[in-house]
C-alpha cells in the first residue's frame, strides 16, 4: 500500500530550527517500525514550510500536489505527525477529511490515537480540531494584543523595519542612513521619470546592496536588485513619517498611527505616489490582451496557479504558464507544459456555449441537487437541534452545581468534578455543533453559487446573439467556473495538454478537454 505523509511548518523561525525535518524523521522511523503490520510498502513525502495552518490545504503548494494525487489514486492513506500539523481550523480539518473520505483514502496521526473508520475516532478527531483551534486563537489574541500595546508606545511591531530604518534599543524605528540615501536615490530616479526596471539596473551597476544583502539575511537569492524591490520600496509609506498600524485588519480594529523619523517629505511622497498611479494606468492600457481565466486555471500536477505569458511576438501567441516551470533562483519546480490561451479559452466558452443552448437540462440538475441537499440535510437540521438543547442543558446544569456549592450542599471538590465533567460534555457538544453549522454553510454556498451560476447562463442566452465583450466574458467565467486544472501528458514520445474544468453549478461529470499541438478541441 502506498501512503502519503504530510508535514507543515508555519513560519520561518521554525523552518530554521528544524521542524519540519523532525516531523520528517519521525515519519521515516514510523514507516519503518509500523510499515509491515500496516501494510506500507511505500510513500511519498508532502512538506509546506512557511505555510499558515489556517491556509485550507488544497491552496498550499504541497497540500494541492497531495490533492491531485489523492484524486487521481495514487495513495490510500494519509498520515500527518498530528493533527494540528494539518490545520488548525476545525472546518478545514473537517473539509479535508471529507475530501480524502469522499476518495476512499483515510487520514491517520501518528501521535494520537484515533480511527476515522468508526464513530466515537470521528468524534475524537474532531475535539482535537477544535482543541488545536483554541490553541491558536488564544496565542493569536494574546500576540495581538502585546502588538497593539507596543504600537501605542510607538514601537514598531511589524516584522522586519523597512529598508532605511533599523529598530534601536526602545524598541521604536531610527534611520539607518546607508540605506536611507539609497532610499532617497530611488525616489530621485523615479522622479526623473526612469522606471522600476532602470532604476534597478542602475543600482546593480553601482553594486549597491539589495534590502536582504544590507540587512544580511539569508534569502538574498541572487543579490540583485528587481523591479519588484524598486515598487516596495516607492510605496512604502513609512518614510513620510507615519505608518499606520492595523489599517488593513479584517477585524476592523482602531488603527494605531505610529511616528517614524522622515526619509522623504510628505510632498514628494504624494507625488510619487501619483506617479505610480499614472504609470499603472498607462501599462494596463498597453498591455491589452485580456487573460479570461486569470486566477481560475492551475497545474494539475503542482497545484501551483497558471499565469498569463506573451509568447512570440511575431506570430501573436499567448499562453498560460505554471508559476513553478520558471527559474525564480531556486530552479524549476515545476515541469509542466505551456498552454496557448486562445485554445483552453475557446474550450471553456464553447462548453459553456453548449450549457446556454440545455438551459432545461441545467435547471433540472439544480432542482434535483438542491432536492437531494435538502433531503441529505433534514438529518443534520434535527441532531443540530438536539445538540443545542444538550448544550442548554449542561448549561443549566452547570448553574445549579454552582448554587449548589454556593450554598453548601455539596462541597468544592465535588463541585469541581462535576464542573470539570460537564465543561468537556460542553466542549464534545460544542465541536459537533460546528461541524454541523459548517455542513449546512457548505450545503447553502454550493446552492447560492449553483443558482447564480443557472441565472447567469439565462442571461447570457439572451445576450448570446449580441455578441459578448472580452470583459464580460471574464466577468462570466468567473461565475462559471469554478477551477480549471491543466495536465501534461505524453503520448508516442510527444507532450500534449489536457484539461479538467470544474463548474460551480452541477453537470454529470466535471469535463475533461483534450487539446492538440495544433490548437483542436476534442470532448
Amino acid at each position: 500500500m502506498r501512503v502519503a505523509f504530510y508535514g507543515r511548518v508555519s513560519t520561518d523561525e521554525q523552518m530554521e530550527s528544524g521542524n519540519i525535518e523532525i516531523q520528517s524523521d519521525f515519519a521515516r522511523k514510523y514507516f519503518d517500525l509500523h510499515g509491515p503490520e500496516s501494510g506500507v510498502s511505500d510513500f511519498e513525502m508532502y512538506l509546506d514550510e512557511g505555510v499558515s495552518g489556517t491556509v485550507p490545504l488544497a491552496d498550499r503548494p504541497a497540500g494541492s500536489r497531495l490533492f491531485a494525487d489523492v484524486r487521481a489514486k495514487k495513495v490510500q492513506a494519509v498520515y500527518v505527525y498530528r493533527l494540528d500539523r494539518l490545520a488548525r481550523s476545525v472546518k478545514h480539518v473537517l473539509d479535508t477529511y471529507e475530501f480524502l473520505e469522499a476518495n476512499g483514502v483515510s487520514l491517520k496521526s501518528m501521535t494520537e490515537a484515533f480511527d476515522t473508520g468508526t464513530p466515537t475516532g470521528k468524534f475524537f478527531m474532531t475535539l482535537l480540531a477544535s482543541i488545536a483551534a483554541l490553541e491558536r486563537d488564544t496565542i493569536l489574541e494574546r500576540t495581538q494584543l502585546g502588538k497593539e500595546s507596543k504600537a501605542r508606545q510607538g514601537k514598531w511591531v511589524s516584522g522586519p523595519p523597512p529598508f532605511g530604518y533599523r529598530i534601536g534599543q526602545d524598541g521604536c524605528l531610527e534611520i539607518f542612513e546607508p540605506e536611507a540615501e539609497t532610499v532617497r536615490l530611488i525616489f530621485n530616479l523615479y522622479a526623473e521619470n526612469n522606471s522600476t526596471t532602470e532604476i534597478a539596473k542602475y543600482l546593480n551597476a553601482r553594486n549597491i546592496p539589495t534590502p536582504s544583502k544590507s540587512k544580511g539575511l539569508k534569502n538574498e537569492s541572487t543579490g540583485k536588485w528587481h523591479a519588484g524591490h524598486i515598487s516596495i520600496i516607492l510605496r512604502t509609506e513609512a518614510y513620510k513619517g507615519t505608518y499606520n498600524y492595523l489599517r488593513r485588519s479584517k477585524r476592523k480594529k482602531e488603527t494605531i498611527s505610529i511616528g517614524v523619523p522622515v526619509i522623504i517629505e510628505e510632498k514628494a511622497f504624494t507625488d510619487t505616489q501619483n506617479k505610480l498611479v499614472e504609470n499603472a494606468d498607462v501599462a494596463r492600457g498597453r498591455r491589452g490582451r485580456h487573460y479570461l481565466l486569470r486566477g481560475l486555471i492551475f497545474c494539475g500536477h503542482c497545484g501551483r496557479a497558471m499565469v498569463g505569458n506573451a509568447g512570440s511576438a511575431k506570430e501573436g501567441r499567448v499562453y498560460y504558464r505554471c508559476t513553478g516551470a520558471v527559474d525564480i533562483g531556486q530552479g524549476k519546480q515545476c515541469n509542466a507544459k505551456m498552454v496557448r490561451a486562445q485554445v483552453i479559452e475557446n474550450a471553456v466558452w464553447a462548453d459553456i456555449q453548449e450549457f446556454i443552448q440545455n438551459p432545461g437540462k441545467i435547471g433540472d440538475l439544480v432542482q434535483k441537487r438542491f432536492s437531494r441537499e435538502q433531503k441529505d440535510l433534514e438529518p443534520v437540521r434535527l441532531e443540530l437541534a438536539g445538540v443545542e438543547q444538550s448544550i442548554t442543558n449542561a448549561q443549566n446544569a452547570r448553574g445549579r452545581i454552582i448554587a449548589l456549592a454556593a450554598r453548601g450542599i455539596i462541597t468544592d471538590d465535588e463541585a469541581e468534578t462535576e464542573l470539570r465533567s460537564l465543561l468537556s460534555e460542553i466542549g464534545a457538544l460544542s465541536a459537533r455543533r460546528e461541524f454541523l453549522f459548517s455542513r449546512m454553510e457548505s450545503a447553502s454556498r454550493t446552492e447560492r453559487e449553483a443558482i447564480d451560476a443557472q441565472s447567469a447562463l439565462e442571461i447570457l442566452g439572451r445576450e448570446i446573439d449580441s455578441g459578448i465583450s472580452e470583459d464580460k466574458k471574464a466577468q462570466l467565467f468567473k461565475i462559471l467556473v469554478r477551477r480549471v486544472e491543466m495536465f501534461t501528458v505524453e503520448k508516442d514520445g510527444k507532450r500534449d495538454s489536457k484539461a479538467s474544468i470544474h463548474y460551480r453549478f452541477p453537470v454529470s461529470n466535471d469535463h475533461c478537454v483534450g487539446l492538440s499541438k495544433l490548437g483542436d478541441v476534442k470532448m
